[in-house]
């Protein structure tokens, strides 16, 4: 039997073979048209033809990281584009009157969460094609046009009113965004610090994002529906930040997305519920970008990350221990590098241009320039952060605090010895590149460990 059954394959072969033979399969004019169809892998036969204009300029705009050999384009091609993601930016959190930021009904809230994305994307991938943000525009859109469609229709009218109530409007639009396209926030905070949950397109797609990130797209959903008239009146849109007390590990909660209130029938608020302006939402995406690419372990207890920054640039020379190591990133006591520099500086200076060009953005961005080996931009920076806090500017400037909270002053022991520690690492950065920048200016080559 299995005698037969090889036979019977070699005459299937056979006849196979006679058919080929027969159209003309096996002459040598069609193998030259398979192998073209083959594109190399029986061998190629394609002639050489030159790009046409518009292939060799990608070509020539895509080049090798040296760092990790991934393609990349060249600076001239994507850096357009975070510098119109920047001026979108900055247009839209700085552009109103006296330098405020515009209202949601000028600048719209979803594009100019998007122009962070923009930004980020376009430094981070050296991309020859920008981030696609007209198409997340659109798909708010298109949400918003579906629930006027299915369901502001079904919603009911008092009456002598032409249209619905705004507090039903707002459970329905809260209904539509959260039970039925179940946009949702992370389940605890340490997940809450991730890219992909801040990004708004990212959160768009994948429907989890943090609270400010959802506040960008609910805010963005009011304004749609105010422009077609189906909310008249203001609409107020509510966060809670982590809160203060003795409930979860340091007092810090489950994140919780964000709500609507009708201004005009305000209720009493939760404990430690704000008003997210778009200001805010812009800051609190940075704050959290921030926050995940800080390549140094984040103190929760202060919610800053900044002291074994400082004192790895003050003490790195006899301590490599976090300090940079070239393209492999902050070198760790235990465990493998993490977060990103670059995107971590990138993250900080728009947060210090929202701030006003000065603050404690200042000083964290400083550190930063430090490490990347930009030594006098750190030194501008720093002396700027130090002349902000020697004017007195720095007790007079308003607490905010976003997703996270600063609980140094639980034991204000404790929080003493880590600002002393702080402020002697940090006077020893300066001494030092107050010393490099004498020394060049000098221009003699004698270096101060040399005398």
């Amino acid at each position: 039997p299995p005698r037969a059954r090889r036979g019977a394959r070699t005459s299937h072969v056979l006849h196979a073979s006679e058919r080929r033979a027969q159209t003309g399969d096996d002459s040598a004019e069609s193998g030259a048209d398979r192998g073209d169809k083959l594109m190399g892998r029986r061998g190629t036969f394609r002639e050489a033809k030159e790009d046409d204009e518009a292939t060799a300029q990608v070509k020539k705009s895509v080049k090798l990281d040296g760092a990790f050999g991934k393609p990349s384009a060249s600076k001239e091609t994507w850096e357009p584009f975070q510098r119109t993601a920047r001026a979108g930016l900055i247009e839209a959190c700085l552009g109103g009157a006296d330098g405020a930021a515009k209202p949601a009904c000028e600048a719209d809230l979803v594009m100019t969460s998007l122009y962070v994305a923009m930004e980020d994307d376009a430094f981070k991938s050296r991309t020859a094609v920008c981030l696609p943000v007209d198409a997340y525009v659109k798909r708010v859109d298109k949400l918003v046009n579906e629930f006027m469609q299915r369901d502001f229709p079904k919603l009911p009218l008092k009456e002598g009113s032409d249209g619905p109530d705004a507090d039903d409007v707002v459970a329905a639009l809260e209904e539509y965004l959260y039970s039925q396209n179940d946009y949702r926030v992370p389940g605890g905070w340490r997940e809450a610090y991730s890219p992909y949950r801040t990004y708004f397109h990212n959160v768009v797609a994948q429907k989890v994002g943090i609270p400010a990130t959802l506040a960008a797209l609910y805010i963005g959903c009011v304004e749609r529906l105010k422009t077609k008239g189906a909310l008249r009146e203001e609409v107020d849109v509510m966060i809670v930040q982590k809160a203060k007390g003795a409930s979860g590990a340091f007092g810090v909660t489950a994140p919780k997305a964000p709500w609507g209130s009708v201004r005009s029938s305000a209720r009493d608020r939760p404990r430690g519920a704000v008003v997210c302006t778009p200001k805010m939402a812009i800051t609190l995406q940075l704050q959290a970008l921030k926050r995940a690419f800080w390549p140094w372990e984040w103190d929760d207890a202060r919610d800053s990350g900044v002291l074994l920054a400082v004192e790895a640039a003050a003490y790195g020379g006899s301590d490599r221990m976090n300090t940079a190591a070239g393209v492999v990133g902050i070198i760790q006591p235990t465990g493998r590098p993490f977060g990103d520099l670059p995107m971590a500086i990138l993250a900080t200076e728009r947060l210090l241009e929202l701030d006003g060009g000065k603050g404690y953005e200042q000083r964290d961005l400083g550190i930063l320039k430090f490490h990347d080996g930009k030594r006098k931009e750190a030194l501008e920076h720093l002396e700027k952060y130090e002349a902000w806090k020697d004017s007195g500017e720095a007790d007079a400037a308003p607490q905010f605090v976003g997703d996270v909270v600063n609980l140094g002053g639980s034991d204000a022991v404790l929080a003493a010895e880590l600002q002393v520690r702080e402020d002697e690492a940090l006077a020893r950065v300066l001494l030092q590149l107050r010393k490099d920048a004498l020394e060049e200016t000098v221009g003699d080559g004698v270096k101060s460990g040399e005398v």
